[in-house]
């Protein structure tokens, strides 16, 4: 028998779609002249407003959606109030068959049953504990995965013919334990954008490359510089259900995918006989050559797989102009998170409140605004909100390979994921600052509007390539992410910090909730901000482009 809806539950959708749900008809602002101000957006922006977002992430993030887990009761709700404010703003529905773009998956847990073991020639041996050393996921669909391979040092285990740069330098690594390090060389500027992180650096691209040479396994050093996050949110992905969409017939794959903390990896190599910076050192020059280390590492795991279905969430303002309503921008934020975990000071629901019901706030509140506009833009508009981003960006990978409209006819994505909870500022950064045209016509918004921006001052973290914009960039579609500014109107120093520390204490934690005390005024002006560049992009004559030699421009 079903159950009757929860009273909480109940209360609480009824007064988020209160509200949000309505479409407003106010007055346009006005300027001196008492004339409407003279950009995209300006009858309409002022519906992006802090009541609107903070109703919509108090909703999202709400312990009754128990961290929108996918393929959870959580992920489904949260699916089924965002296909309803859409909805409600005046959006059509965007997939074939109606809201929802199902997106189907493959959930697998790994539990360890032969851990991560360590033994010299001479049968000297180290015994690793999981999580505290390493940790470790499958990586196929098999029942089981088993490791006893030879552990071998591939510097960045980078192949890029562009740059003249291979770490293999033609060796054979089928079957052997990839120890490999995050992120890419950044001591020669001509290469690998300096300082900037290229998919090079991402541990994703080191798992991708080490299967396509038939590795048993790839163990990721971490450090807290090259990551750009404790090794306690690696330590949380121990033991959890990891998502994957549907392995390819030839894809290739590999036993085990592991991350190890640094003290593990100095241990390993020093079994070996070996400095592991003497190792990194060398590694940062051309000439570097794969160091078989003489010892072995054992792993084993039995793996549980399952079939799920989550889904996309997709709804449509339609263009007005006849020769350019068949292309489209879309915008995107992931509505998953974590969902529920071990606790931690007795808390278990991992709510991603910043991460990312504030994005999903902060798209239907763009959606909000284009609905209400006098006249649609002439290009059509997709709001879609993407399952699995904590999950490798699934659902933004599966929607830009499988659009709802013909891949070509996609001309830009904005992406959201987390945003400014601090206050307003006089800044504001974009990652990807100068990879496409998308940049210039920012600038020339954030110019207008009194406002600066810059480029994310965290260039080494490789943060283009962590959200669900990248899905669209790997397709050949330029996009753009923009993230909080650092230059506080108010108390910059305090503010600044308390930001900052967000990382260190609060990411991928249960702490994640939303707080009234957030300060969202420079959300809402950030995304007024977003909804002029949105709005520009749309009315175009010509669509953007990429930076002449850009790694993603041969892609378009």
């Amino acid at each position: 028998m079903q159950q009757p809806p929860h009273p909480r539950l109940s209360a609480l959708l009824f007064a988020a779609v209160c509200v949000a749900g309505a479409r407003p008809v106010a007055a346009a602002p006005q300027g001196g002249d008492g004339t409407a101000a003279n950009h995209p957006g300006a009858a309409v922006e002022h519906l992006i407003d802090q009541a609107a977002l903070r109703g919509m992430v108090r909703f999202l993030a709400d312990d009754l959606l128990e961290g929108r887990g996918v393929g959870t009761r959580g992920d489904r709700l949260a699916r089924r109030y965002i296909a309803t404010q859409m909805q409600l703003f005046g959006l059509l529905p965007g997939a074939k068959d109606g809201w929802e773009q199902p997106v189907a998956l493959r959930g697998i847990t790994a539990k360890v049953t032969t851990p991560l073991t360590v033994v010299s020639a001479s049968g000297d041996t180290l015994a690793f504990q999981a999580p505290r050393d390493y940790t470790a996921e499958a990586g196929h669909p098999g029942e089981k995965s088993s490791v006893d391979g030879e552990v071998v040092f591939v510097g960045y285990g980078i192949s890029a013919p562009e740059q003249r740069w291979d770490d293999f330098k033609g060796v054979d690594v089928r079957g052997k334990v990839l120890l490999v390090m995050n992120n890419d060389p950044a001591g020669d500027p001509k290469l690998f954008a300096g300082p900037k992180r290229l998919y090079y650096g991402r541990w994703s691209y080191k798992f991708e490359e080490a299967a396509r040479r038939g590795a048993a396994a790839c163990v990721v050093i971490h450090t807290d510089a090259s990551a750009g996050y404790p090794f306690h949110v690696i330590q949380n992905s121990h033991g959890r259900e990891d998502f994957w969409l549907p392995f390819g017939k030839d894809e290739p794959t590999m036993a085990v995918r592991s991350w190890c903390s640094e003290d593990a990896a100095r241990r390993i190599v020093a079994l070996a006989g070996h400095d592991l910076d003497k190792l990194r050192a060398a590694a940062e020059h051309r000439d570097f050559r794969p160091v078989p280390l003489g010892v072995r590492a054992k792993l084993a795991t039995d793996n549980r797989s399952r079939e799920i279905e989550s889904a996309n969430v997709v709804g449509k303002l339609e263009g007005s102009d006849p020769k350019l309503r068949d292309e489209a921008v879309v915008i995107t934020a992931h509505f998953d998170h974590l969902g529920i975990r071990e606790p931690k000071n007795g808390d278990e629901i991992y709510n991603g409140a910043l991460d990312n019901a504030s994005g999903c706030a902060a798209m239907l509140a763009l959606a909000r605004a284009c609905g209400a506009l006098p006249k649609a833009p002439k290009r059509t508009l997709l709001f879609v909100a993407v399952t699995a981003e904590e999950s490798g960006l699934l659902g933004s990978l599966y929607f830009a390979r499988h659009p709802t409209i013909p891949r070509k006819q996609i001309v830009a994505n904005y992406n959201l994921d987390s945003i400014n909870i601090w206050g307003m500022t006089r800044d504001i950064a974009m990652v990807g600052h100068g990879k496409n045209s998308l940049t210039a016509l920012a600038e020339a918004v954030a110019r207008r509007r009194g406002r600066r921006l810059v480029p994310n001052p965290d260039v080494s973290l490789g943060l283009f390539y962590r959200s669900d914009h990248f899905s669209f960039a790997r397709n050949g579609i330029p996009s753009a992410y923009f993230k909080a500014g650092n230059d506080f109107v108010e108390n910059a120093h305090g503010k600044a910090l308390v930001k900052n520390a967000y990382t260190r204490t609060r990411y991928h934690q249960p702490n994640d909730e939303y707080s009234p005390k957030w300060d969202l005024r420079g959300a809402v002006e950030d995304t007024r901000l977003l909804l002029e560049c949105l709005l520009t992009t749309a009315d175009a004559d010509a669509p953007p482009r990429w930076a002449p030699g850009d790694e993603f421009e041969r892609l378009r």
